[in-house]
This record gives structure tokens, C-alpha cells and sequence, in this order.
């Protein structure tokens, strides 16, 4: 069975430094890819590129502002100089703002756009210049919500919703320029936003049981799940795949109807 093969070229990943993000370095790495482990905290994003030396592999961490384009561009110049080849980017770079339309404040709104949005675009097309040159890939990150919507997550949903439009868009205009550029859509993943709002709950297994239950395979997606998915649609056994959706949900989508 053919393996997936990302050596001699370099995968730049914002938000490299969390859960879904940092996973996706690690299998990159395993899949051959030196590794642009980009993230707004450096010491998460450092934390990443060592676990990857430390197997031997190839890494190197970045901290990176995706809502400052300079700060983007920076990085990726330096990454492409040090690491090799852009062949793959991965736009996991994101944050949580929660409230329902009536109660989210402006400043959170504005604040989640330039992360989840702002940052994605400025991200792929700083990246157009150097995937160009390789034909690579774009993985960016949606989510089920954009889907069906997310209770007390009216300004998330709506970035991801965004996300997913911008993907297609992307995929239209970059085809001529040999850049395939698909998105993975996560449902509940047992890790960063997740945890993060166990954190807050008396009784945090209950979350999980919950979780678990509304999956059919009665669990939530780990990050590997997920960036297993993004690897592969980075790798050339995707090399007629542009334009998607990639749902990683453990049929999440379909219980709910």
C-alpha cells in the first residue's frame, strides 16, 4: 500500500502550537515534511517543534501574528529559507469567542474575524508565492458548525461558515496555479476548545459522556484524527481532490439528522 510521502518539502502550520494544529506538525513530520510550527504562543509552538526533533524530525517554531500579515509573511520567508520547500500549508490558527447574537460583544466579534478569517486569508495568500512553485496543497479548518451551528457560538459558527466559502473560493482561483485547497471539518475533538471548556465545568466527565454519545462511533475525534485527515489531503493521493469539505466527525453530522 502506497505510504503518504511529504519529504523534501516544507509544511507550514499557524497555530501549530494547539491541539489540532500541533498534531498535524507531528504527522507531517512523520509523513517526511520538515515543519514551520507557527503560533501566536511561542512557547506552545516550541514546545511542538521539539517533541518532533526529539523523533527525529525536522522543525522549527515561529511566533506568528495571522492577524498581521507582515508578521506572516516573515515567517514563511524564513521558514522557505531554513526548512526548504513550501508544499504544504495548514491554516489552524483560531480562537473561541462564545455568546448568541443578541449577547456577543462587538469587540469579541471583531476580535474572532480577524483571527478565524482575516488570519486564513492572509495566511493562504502569503503562501501563494511559494506553493506556486511546488504545486502544493492549502488545508484550512472548519468544523461542523458551520454546518448546524453551535449553542452560545453565533460568532464562531459564522467564521467557520466563512472559512468553508473561502475554501471553495480559494480552490477555484488557485487551480490554475496548480494549488489544491480543501478544508477538514472537525466535530467534537478531545482537545483544545474542549478541554478548554471542561475546564470551567464542576463536572467535566459528564461533557465527555455526552460528547461520546453523540458521535456513531461513540467517541470524540482525538487530534490525530483530524490531522491524519489534513495530512492526507496534503499528500498526493488527494492530487484530484480541491474544493471540499473533509468532515472528520465519527458521523457526528448524521445522528444529529
Amino acid at each position: 500500500m502506497k505510504t503518504i510521502d511529504l519529504s523534501g518539502g516544507m509544511v507550514f502550520i499557524t497555530g501549530g502550537g494547539g491541539s489540532i494544529g500541533g498534531a498535524i506538525a507531528v504527522e507531517a513530520a512523520h509523513a517526511g515534511a520538515s515543519v514551520a510550527v507557527a503560533d501566536f504562543k511561542l512557547d506552545a509552538a516550541r514546545q511542538v517543534a521539539e517533541t518532533i526533533v526529539a523523533h527525529g524530525g525536522v522543525a522549527h517554531a515561529y511566533q506568528v501574528d495571522v492577524t498581521q500579515a507582515e508578521s506572516v509573511r516573515e515567517a514563511m520567508a524564513d521558514a522557505v529559507e531554513g526548512l526548504g520547500p513550501m508544499v504544504g500549508l495548514v491554516t489552524a490558527a483560531a480562537i473561541l469567542r462564545t455568546g448568541s447574537v443578541a449577547t456577543q460583544s462587538e469587540a469579541g466579534w471583531h476580535e474572532i474575524m480577524a483571527v478565524n478569517v482575516e488570519g486564513t486569508f492572509k495566511s493562504v495568500q502569503a503562501a501563494v508565492e511559494y506553493l506556486r512553485q511546488t504545486r502544493g496543497a492549502i488545508v484550512t479548518l472548519g468544523s461542523v458548525s458551520a454546518y448546524i451551528g453551535s449553542e452560545e457560538g453565533a460568532a464562531y459558527t459564522t467564521t467557520k461558515g466563512a472559512v468553508l466559502s473561502f475554501t471553495v473560493a480559494s480552490a477555484g482561483d488557485l487551480a490554475p496555479l496548480g494549488i489544491r485547497v480543501n478544508a477538514v471539518s472537525p466535530g467534537w475533538v478531545d482537545g483544545g476548545f474542549t478541554h478548554e471548556a471542561m475546564s470551567h465545568m464542576d463536572d467535566p466527565q459528564q461533557l465527555v459522556e455526552t460528547a461520546n454519545r453523540m458521535h456513531y462511533l461513540g467517541r470524540m475525534a482525538t487530534p490525530t484524527d483530524v490531522a491524519n485527515a489534513a495530512v492526507w489531503l496534503l499528500s498526493d493521493q488527494a492530487a484530484f481532490v480541491t474544493g471540499t469539505s473533509l468532515l472528520v466527525d465519527g458521523g457526528y453530522m448524521i445522528k444529529r439528522g
